[in-house]
This record gives structure tokens, C-alpha cells and sequence, in this order.
């Protein structure tokens, strides 16, 4: 008995020390393990409380469902036999795959209600919502992702996805993809891979998956072990991947180690036959438990959720068993997409009563789903609200980043002498040709702001002969590739032989190798990647120098480019991106909406334009409204409006300082020295600086227009305070003019005559001498006893006459020359007529007293009328954009495009120098911070320039805060009277906007 009790506690004593081997082998085996962040990050007690609360009321056949993740279509049809699944085979997931949000919310809503245990919904979104949903944002597809040199934006666009799935009701995004970019041919990698660098995709993978698992949404890694060594479609065969192990762990398998490294919650195992990592099954990795299991789960120490590609492919070849079977013995948690759910739910439940499954591996599995449903917050379910969901997916924070993530991956390949950005567009006569565009496209439209170029296009099957004929006559042309049906053309490469040809691409980089000998040609050579409206904008911009170009092309395209390759430039011109990008804040700048809209209600203009740059960033460039209250044309942004006394500025300020630059004036200079009429006057000694400053003593104005009337043709005055027979013309408030007076024969004429050709509206023409009229009428008028300030057209006037004395050519032609056409400013000139149709051109006055017409075209202002259009205090047109240019050119100190055009000191000395008496600056004005409400938001800084114009205009350049605002109407129109946009205050108001919205904190 005693040796009986003897075995027994020997024996009692070895099975304790056996059990504390097996456990402690088991920690170290689980503590090795790479646990998931997720899973880390999670309170594990109440995790636990809630998994074990479902788990211990779940039947066998639950459990099993859990393993089972169905596609579905949302549509309703397909409703019946999602929730056949839900109720017979009590699935655990579902993956959606296509249609549109309100289909998508009602299915997942649906199929919620009817699962007892919260489903998994699932997305195959490589390039977000937008890969299956309709009407969502599209982000760019990997192959560019590649292209970027600073990962941080790509974890900001997984987050950014991880919130609309947050939004959607989504827990499972099957992305990234971490297979390497091979083969060019590939159907699977060509533009789904980050590129040929296995660190790089691993790294973007990372940030991108980082990014989804900061939104609680699960990232699965595919498609285990690497997709990229085959030409083959695992879609419809089962692709043989012959590289040796050597290749297989330091390349296509590297990705997927970093990824599970990192923490990462989930990998899909891809339909891939792998012979040097398992000869001896022959199955693909998918059902092969030496590579799923030995391989991932237990050298690599993947401890996250192992899910097959969809089962339904033709990849997923399986042998004598089930596939779903084989996929549960291989290692597989979940199975994806089985074509016949319901009999491989029963092949399973067989599988398990034969011993071939054990139950515990069940058990293991389905707790571990739960577990991360507890994770993805399926314990606190809420349903999907459909309401506002398309606002709130559609933000406006998705478009800036999907606008900068394209803008960081533009990459430039080719760039012979520098010539991106393009220079010198006042000496080139420069086309755009669209290939495979059937209509007006974003590159097109961008590349409109910053220059009037022409436009053509070409599609398969029209007569390129004709196209390739008309194209000799430029200097350069600018060929944008929009479709891969397209390849070398063999009148492209004759072109290319004689002129300055440029390549923009819009398609995948295996595509640039049926361009081989006219990128050879060309002078220049843009990668965009895609054919989207986002990387249209971007590859515009970075031509053209609004944008830096960034990117480094992740693939070698064979015979043409290395990977890696990728020119830098700078930043040379204004760009037009989304408010976020300088850090203001949208939704304040909405308002301004709403202002406009309550302006025009009022009549205080019938349209306008609004622009706003900061950081040399155009962050809002709006039309409202039309140009008249009939509303016969809507305000584009490529509308030319009457800029008025702004010319006094633009024109003749910009002109003085560029002629000050060359030493050819100095401020001190007396006008006298250029105007011979002012010699031996008393206005003698009035200098430049007095005439910019408006204290020279002239009076403000003068009404010329009268010097050309028969005075004995009426009795009386021209106007009276009260309306009558005689005085029945409403000319201002309160002011009332009289029609029947007749123009002296001799100074106008309504056709054009050898000494009256000067036209000053349409069919009226003025004497060719009376700009010597006017000038010596200057010369003869008595000053004012003083040189205080009072603001003056006649100073303007009289600058104007100095600077065409200097330059020996008039005003219009000196800036088009030296500055307007140079900075692509096409649409700043005077006498638009000559250059535009009268279409585009905002009416201001409807004239019933001095031209009796409609003035469209020419000057609003009487003054500058009546010398033919060109004056130095009005006559100036423009739209806001190319207003914009010069502005930013003044704001950079004198350059802008990379050119310089006045000197920093100068510019500094024309916009900052405030006069002692005065508000007013060198030709500028400037806040008045005497008043509440000025002219200028009380917020602007003491260092902002700026004016305003008589029919409705103004701008103000802030250096302080880099900042530009223009507004631009015809508020004239068609009556001067109509002075609600100065009553109302509209445009202080809106300019006070502009700095709330950069003032407010950024979330």
C-alpha cells in the first residue's frame, strides 16, 4: 500500500510538473505572439464581459456562422437570400459591393435587424467609399499613393476613410494592399500597388492601415504572401509564383512582416501557389495550413484576424474536402465570399462531427471575431441615420485632401533647361491638346487661369491632319494623354521635331512605353497618373509653377525612367487650392454666400466676383448673381468687369514705380519736367510724389464731357436738384440732367471721321485732339489755396502723361509689354474690346444722358471715355483672377512666374510710405483707422494697400498676413443711383469675414 501511495504522488507530482511546463510553453508562445494594437489598446475586462455574455448564449451553428462573411449586393432584391444566410447559417459579416449610399444604409440596417448577433460590414475599399459606392470621394488609387514622398498624408487619408466607414456603419476595410509592383503587364498590381519598393509599400501600407485603425476600423494587409511575381489573375486561375525563399522573405513577404510588426490588425491570404513555401500540398496559399499557419500565424506571429480572399474566385482551387473546410484547417478565422454559404455550412458542421475540425478551433475562432466586434464598438450597435450622410461622407475636408494628395504625387520626368514652370508666356503663342477628351476637361480649365491659351482636342477616329495643321503656327504646345488607347502619333513626333512639345500623362506609368520616341522629342514630361478631375487641377498647377512638383515615380518604366525618378521645382505663381490648405476655416468663409445673395436681393449689385488668396493660395474664387437684373448672363470667373479708379493702382502706380525702378523718374521730379502745357503755370512745382499722394492742389474732378457740347444749343444748367420737363434723366440721387443739348459738330461724330476717330462708346467718336484739350484745360485751372488731400482724378490724368512722355508709347501698350501679358494677366487691359467678345464683359452704366446707350466695353468713367479709353484714372478692365496675378506680384516683393519685375525696395516704398496728412499711400490708398467702418475690415493690418472703384470695385493686399481680397461688380448697373453696396457696407463686411475665417482655430 505504502509503495501503491508512493507511484501515486510520484505520479500526481510529474503530471504537476507536466502541466507547468505545457503552461508556461503556452505564455511563451502567446507572449511571442505580435498582438494587434487594436486588441492592445481595449479594455479588457469589459471586452471580456461582453464577448463572454454573447459567446455563453450561443449555439454550435452561431459559432460556425461567425466564421462567414457573404457579399452582398444592396440592392433589394438580394435582400431574401442575405437574410436566408443571416437566419439559417447565422453569418458573421457581410461585404458589401457596389451601388449607392441610401441602398447601401437601408441593407445594413436591415440585415442589423434581423442578425441576433451584430454583423461585420465589411468594404473592399482600396481607394476608399468611392471603389464600390457611387457619388463618394474619390481618393487616388495606389500607384500614385506611391508617388509620395511624405508618408504622414496617407495616414491622414486612412483616417479620413476611417471616418466616412465610421459614418457608413463599416468595420472592416480590405486594404491596404501590400503586394509588390512586378510586372507592368499584371492585371492584379499594375496601378492597385504602392510600387517595386518593398520598404516603401510597407511603409505606406502602415500609414495608410495606421490611419483606418486610429477610426476603430480594422486594416487587412493583402494578399498573403505577395501578389506581384505573376502575370496571372487569381480571379480566374491559380497564379504559380516561382521565386525561392531567399526572394519571397526579403521582397514580396517583407511588407506583410513590417505590417505585422506594426501592430496591424488584419491579413488576407491570396489564392497564390507558392512551391518553395509549400511543395508538398500544392494548395494556394488560401488553404494551405503550412503557409497559414506555420507560416504567418506561427513564425511570423500574426496573432490578428486571418481572412481568405474571396472564395468564390477561381483561384481558390481546393482538394478533397470542402473549400471552406479546407480554409477553417488551414487557419483561416474568416471565410470570404463563398459561393454556396449554405452547403458549405453544412460540409463544415460534418467536418466538425468527423473530427476533421475540431471544435475547439471553432470556439477559438468565433471568440476572437467577437472580440474584435467588441473592438470595432459592435457592443453599443446604433444604426446607420441616412440623413445628411451624403454631406457628411462628401466633406469638405475629403476634397482638400484628396486635392493635396494628388498634388503631392505629380511627378515631373522630364525637364530640359528648366523650362517647368513655364516662362516667357508673353513670347510664346502656346496650344493645349486634349488626347481622348470628348469635352472641356480640368486641365484645360485650370490651365485657363493662368494664361489665355487655346484649346483643342483629339479622339480615336478624327482627322488628325487637320488638328496637326492648324498646330504649326505655335510656339509650343502642351499634349495632355487622357485615355491608353492612344500611342505614339507619327505627325505628333514631326511636330515635335520643329516645336516646343510637352507631355502630360493621365493614365498608369506601364502606358508611357507606347510614347517611347515622342518623349524622346519632348521638352518636358508630367506623370499624373489618373484621369481625374483632382489630378488634372494638380498637374496644371505644377506646369504652370501654382504647385511644387513633389513626386518620385515608384515603378521603372523599361527603356524610359528608373524608379525614384522625379524632378523638384519650386513655387513661382499663385495656385488655386482649398481653404484648409493656408488654415482657414470654410465654414466661416461661407458666409459671404449669404451676404452676396441679401446684396443682390437689394439691388446693390446684380453680380459680382469675389477672389481671396493667401500664401499665394487663391482659397475662394466665386460668381454670384448675373450681369444685369434681368439676368441675361451668369457671372463667370473668367468675366471682365470695369476696375475704375482701381487703374489709378494697377496701371498708372504699377507703371511709375516700373519706370522708378529704371531710374528713368525719380518722386521728386516735377510734372512739369514731362508736361511741357504745366510750364510756367502754377502747378509748376507740383512733383510726382504730391500727384500719387493727392495733395497737389488740383481739384478733384472736372466734367470734360461738357467742353464738347454746342453751350448755345440749351438755356440753363446741364442738371438740377429736382426732377422736371427738362430735367427728367435720373442721373444720381437727386441729381437730374436735361438730353437736349446738341455736340459740337466739329468734336464728335457717330462715325468715324479722318480727325474724329477716337471712339469713346459704340458708334460715337470724339475729336483726336482733345486729350491736348484736356490736358491744357488742367493747365489753366486755378489750384486750391492749399495742398491738403483731397482726392483727385486729374492727378492721375496728368501721371499718365508722364509716363507716355517717358516711354514714347501709350500707357496700354508700356504694361501690356512689361508686365500684363508676361504674368499671363490676359483679361487686365484697357479697351477690352479689342481682345474680348462683349459678352463676357459686365455693362455698367445704362447711359441716358452722355452716350445714350448701354456702355459695355468701354469706360464707365466719363473722363477716361472721352480719351479714347485710356486714362490714368480709370479705364482699366479685368477679371479677379488675373487682378490676383499683379497683386501677388506686388505681395512677392516684385516677382511672380520666376520673373522679376520691380525691385523690392521700390514695391516696399510704393505701398508702405503713408502720407502725413492723409490715409492715402503712393497711388495706394490705405486703411483708415480713424473710422469703425472704413473701407477696409477693421481687422486688416496697418501695412495693407489697396482702392476702390466708382462702379463697385475694390482690392486689399495685406502683407501682414499675406493675404489678397478683390471685389469686383457693376454696381452701377443701370444707374449710378443704386449706392446699397456703400450703404449696406457690403464689401468691409465680407473683407471682416476673410479674417475671422483665418483667425479661427482649425479642428
Amino acid at each position: 500500500d505504502k509503495s501503491l501511495y508512493s507511484h501515486r504522488n510520484c505520479y500526481k507530482m510529474i503530471k504537476k510538473v507536466i502541466l507547468i511546463i505545457l503552461f508556461f510553453a503556452f505564455y511563451l508562445f502567446v507572449s511571442a505572439q505580435i498582438q494587434p494594437n487594436l486588441y492592445k489598446s481595449i479594455d479588457k475586462k469589459a471586452m471580456e464581459q461582453w464577448v463572454d455574455s454573447i459567446y455563453n448564449s450561443m449555439t454550435i451553428d452561431e459559432k460556425i456562422g461567425q466564421l462567414f462573411m457573404v457579399i452582398a449586393d444592396p440592392r433589394s432584391s438580394y435582400h431574401t437570400r442575405i437574410i436566408r444566410n443571416i437566419k439559417e447559417q447565422k453569418i458573421g459579416g457581410v461585404l458589401f459591393s457596389g451601388g449607392n449610399l441610401e441602398d447601401q444604409v437601408e441593407s445594413m440596417n436591415l440585415y442589423q435587424k434581423e442578425s441576433r448577433i451584430p454583423l461585420f460590414i465589411s468594404f473592399d475599399g482600396e481607394w476608399g467609399i468611392s471603389m464600390r459606392l457611387k457619388e463618394t470621394p474619390r481618393f487616388p488609387k495606389n500607384i500614385m499613393l506611391g508617388a509620395i514622398q511624405d508618408n504622414k498624408w496617407l495616414q491622414l487619408y486612412g483616417e479620413e476613410v476611417g471616418r466616412e466607414f465610421n459614418e457608413l456603419g463599416v468595420h472592416i476595410n480590405f486594404a491596404p494592399m501590400l503586394d509588390v509592383y512586378t510586372y507592368s503587364a499584371s492585371p492584379i498590381t499594375n496601378t492597385r500597388s504602392y510600387g517595386e519598393d518593398p520598404k516603401a509599400i510597407a511603409e505606406k501600407g502602415i500609414a495608410y492601415a495606421s490611419g483606418l485603425e486610429n477610426k476603430q476600423v480594422i486594416a487587412v494587409g493583402k494578399h498573403f504572401p505577395g501578389h506581384g511575381g505573376t502575370l496571372q489573375d487569381s480571379h480566374h486561375t491559380v497564379p504559380v509564383i516561382e521565386y525561392d525563399k531567399s526572394r519571397l522573405d526579403s521582397v514580396d513577404i517583407y511588407p506583410f512582416k513590417e505590417f505585422i510588426n506594426k501592430g496591424l490588425s488584419g491579413i488576407m491570404t491570396g489564392h497564390l501557389y507558392f512551391p518553395a513555401l509549400d511543395h508538398k500540398t500544392k494548395q494556394p496559399t488560401s488553404l494551405s495550413p503550412t503557409i497559414i499557419t506555420d507560416l504567418l500565424q506561427n513564425k511570423l506571429q500574426f496573432e490578428g484576424l486571418k481572412i481568405t480572399d474571396a472564395l468564390v474566385m477561381q483561384g481558390a482551387s481546393h482538394g478533397k474536402y470542402s473549400i471552406g473546410v479546407e480554409a477553417i484547417m488551414a487557419g483561416n478565422d474568416i471565410l470570404l465570399s463563398l459561393a454556396r454559404p449554405a452547403e458549405e455550412f453544412t460540409a463544415v458542421k460534418k467536418a466538425i462531427e468527423k473530427g476533421l475540425i475540431n471544435m475547439r478551433t471553432i470556439e477559438e475562432k468565433c471568440l476572437k471575431i467577437l472580440r474584435y466586434k467588441y473592438i470595432v464598438g459592435l457592443n453599443n450597435y446604433k444604426p446607420t441615420i441616412c440623413d445628411g450622410l451624403k454631406d457628411r461622407i462628401n466633406s469638405d475636408y475629403a476634397d482638400w485632401l484628396i486635392q493635396k494628395l494628388n498634388s503631392e504625387a505629380i511627378t515631373l520626368l522630364k525637364n530640359d533647361n528648366d523650362i517647368i514652370p513655364l516662362k516667357q508666356l508673353a513670347e510664346k503663342k502656346i496650344a493645349l491638346v486634349a488626347l481622348g477628351e470628348t469635352s472641356s476637361n480640368e486641365f484645360q480649365y485650370t490651365m485657363r487661369y493662368y494664361n489665355n491659351f487655346d484649346y483643342y482636342k483629339l479622339n480615336k477616329g478624327e482627322d488628325s491632319n487637320l488638328l496637326f495643321s492648324t498646330l504649326k503656327k505655335y510656339d509650343a504646345i502642351i499634349f495632355s494623354i487622357h485615355s491608353e488607347k492612344y500611342q505614339d502619333l507619327t505627325l505628333l513626333q514631326s511636330l515635335a521635331e520643329n516645336k516646343e512639345i510637352h507631355l502630360c500623362f493621365f493614365v498608369a506609368p506601364s502606358q508611357l512605353n507606347k510614347f517611347k520616341k515622342i518623349i524622346s522629342l519632348s521638352k518636358s514630361v508630367t506623370l499624373a497618373y489618373e484621369n481625374t478631375k483632382h489630378a488634372q487641377k494638380s498637374a496644371a498647377e505644377m506646369i504652370m509653377g501654382g504647385l511644387p512638383a513633389k513626386g518620385k515615380l515608384p515603378v521603372t518604366i523599361a527603356g524610359l525612367f528608373q524608379k525614384g525618378t522625379g524632378i523638384q521645382t519650386e513655387k513661382v505663381r499663385l495656385s488655386y487650392q482649398h481653404p484648409r490648405e493656408v488654415g482657414m476655416d470654410v465654414a466661416i468663409l461661407g458666409k459671404i454666400t449669404s451676404i452676396i445673395e441679401d446684396g443682390i436681393k437689394e439691388k446693390a449689385f446684380p453680380g459680382c466676383q469675389i477672389l481671396i488668396a493667401k500664401d499665394q493660395v487663391i482659397v475662394y474664387n466665386k460668381s454670384f448673381g448675373y450681369f444685369d437684373y434681368a439676368k441675361t448672363h451668369k457671372v463667370q470667373n473668367n468675366d471682365i468687369y470695369d476696375l475704375a479708379s482701381i487703374t489709378k493702382a494697377i496701371a498708372t502706380t504699377t507703371a511709375i514705380m516700373k519706370l522708378y525702378d529704371d531710374k528713368k523718374l525719380n518722386l521728386q521730379d516735377q510734372l512739369s519736367k514731362y508736361i511741357p502745357e504745366l510750364q510756367n503755370t502754377d502747378k509748376e512745382n507740383i512733383t510726382i510724389k504730391m500727384a500719387l499722394f493727392h495733395e497737389s492742389g488740383l481739384m478733384s474732378y472736372y466734367p470734360f464731357y461738357q467742353l464738347l457740347m454746342d453751350k448755345t444749343s440749351y438755356d440753363g444748367k446741364l442738371f438740377s436738384n429736382k426732377r422736371d420737363v427738362t430735367y427728367h434723366i435720373e442721373y444720381d440721387k437727386n441729381i437730374y440732367m436735361r438730353n437736349d443739348f446738341e455736340y459740337l459738330p466739329a468734336m464728335i461724330s457717330q462715325t468715324s471721321q479722318k480727325d474724329i476717330s477716337v471712339q469713346i462708346a459704340e458708334n460715337l467718336y470724339v475729336n483726336n485732339h482733345f486729350k491736348d484739350t484736356i490736358i491744357n484745360k488742367i493747365a489753366s485751372m486755378e489750384l486750391r489755396k492749399n495742398t491738403n488731400y483731397l482726392y483727385s482724378d486729374l492727378n492721375f490724368i496728368l501721371l499718365k502723361e508722364v509716363i507716355e512722355n517717358i516711354t514714347k508709347e501709350p500707357l496700354d501698350k508700356y504694361l501690356e509689354e512689361n508686365l500684363f501679358s508676361s504674368l499671363g494677366a490676359s483679361t487686365t487691359t484697357f479697351l477690352p474690346l479689342r481682345k474680348f467678345k462683349k459678352e463676357v464683359i459686365a455693362p455698367t452704366e445704362h447711359d441716358k444722358f452722355f452716350r445714350n446707350q448701354n456702355i459695355k466695353g468701354y469706360p464707365h468713367d466719363d473722363i477716361a471715355a472721352v480719351l479714347g479709353g485710356i486714362s490714368g484714372n480709370a479705364g482699366l478692365f479685368s477679371s479677379a483672377n488675373d487682378l490676383a496675378k499683379i497683386l501677388q506680384m506686388l505681395l512677392n516683393n516684385g516677382t511672380y512666374g520666376g520673373i522679376n519685375y520691380i525691385y523690392e525696395p521700390t514695391i516696399k516704398l510704393f505701398t508702405q510710405t503713408k502720407s502725413l496728412k492723409s490715409r492715402r499711400g503712393l497711388g495706394f490708398d490705405k486703411p483708415d483707422k480713424d473710422k469703425e467702418v472704413g473701407s477696409t475690415s477693421i481687422q486688416a493690418s496697418a501695412n495693407t494697400f489697396g482702392h476702390t472703384g466708382y462702379t463697385g470695385t475694390c482690392f486689399w493686399v495685406d502683407p501682414d498676413n499675406n493675404l489678397i481680397f478683390i471685389f469686383l461688380s457693376n454696381r452701377v448697373y443701370p444707374s449710378r443711383k443704386y449706392t446699397k453696396l456703400m450703404d449696406l457696407k457690403i464689401r468691409p463686411i465680407i473683407h471682416n469675414i476673410v479674417y475671422e475665417s483665418i483667425n479661427c482655430n482649425q479642428t
